[in-house]
């Protein structure tokens, strides 16, 4: 006796179609319907007709604009009050965005100043202007250029991380312009500028068209020569881009050189 039930063929794709729209049918899928229910069986009422009085005018609220905030007071004028404004004034920007802030670091009068658009974020949460892999490749990139990284100055743009990583571009004016009074007050002689949100706030172009030529800063009287290049990140993400960096970086004077 054979005890295996004979093969099933599957249905054609025509057949199931016609009994996807019987069960359609079935279900009353394609007959009208009205918003308020009704019995089947009674008898049928005319509608009454439905007087409508003019709606009192209503003033419609116009929708407020997203507020910038403003820069009212000029920013301090002395480096030690700068970074005790941006570590604890309600004005910055950021101010709305994070209660961690990151400090800038380094030596004032710099051989470089390195910049980048935001602090980073490390495994356990903490923000940092770089984390401790991206740290020791730096070192290297300013050690293949003859800048001891402890004769360095680092800074981001941004002192906080917005929730979305996203920085409004209604924003960028006003942090260039604190970016620049940054630098006026740090005095370095060469600017290093990581990645394509950076170098679209500063130089209003992407990461690719910026880094095809030497760049300068025009801060107050001074002008400072600056490169835009790979974020140390990227560097360490995608090793291919090393040799890229590297040309970037030989735009800049040599350090041995002045």
């Amino acid at each position: 006796m054979n005890l295996i039930n004979p093969p099933t063929t599957n249905p054609s794709t025509e057949s199931m179609i016609h009994s996807l729209q019987n069960w359609w049918s079935l279900a009353g899928v394609d007959l009208d319907y009205v918003d308020q229910p009704s019995a089947l069986l009674a008898t049928e009422v005319a509608p009454q007709p439905t007087i409508t009085t003019p709606p009192a005018s209503v003033t419609k609220p116009v929708p407020e604009e997203l507020s910038v905030p403003v820069q009212n007071e000029p920013l301090p004028a002395e480096y030690a009050d700068f970074v005790d404004w941006l570590a604890n004034s309600t004005e910055p920007i950021e101010a709305s965005w994070s209660k961690h802030r990151v400090a800038p670091r380094g030596v004032l009068e710099p051989e470089i100043m390195t910049v980048s658009a935001l602090p980073e974020k490390s495994r356990n949460g903490d923000v940092q202007l770089f984390s401790s892999d991206n740290q020791r490749l730096l070192d290297k990139m300013l050690a293949a250029i003859g800048c001891d990284s402890q004769q360095s100055y680092s800074a981001t743009i941004a002192l906080s991380l917005p929730v979305d990583g996203r920085v409004d571009e209604r924003h960028w004016a006003a942090l260039k312009t604190r970016l620049f009074h940054h630098i006026q007050l740090v005095r370095p002689k060469r600017v290093i500028c990581f990645g394509d949100l950076a170098a679209k706030i500063i130089f209003g172009e992407d990461l690719m068209s910026a880094r095809k030529n030497k760049q300068f800063i025009n801060h107050g009287s001074s002008k400072t020569e600056a490169i835009v290049t790979f974020h140390p990140r990227i560097l360490i993400e995608r090793p291919l881009f090393k040799a890229e960096a590297w040309k970037d970086l030989q735009m800049l004077t040599r350090i041995s050189a002045s």
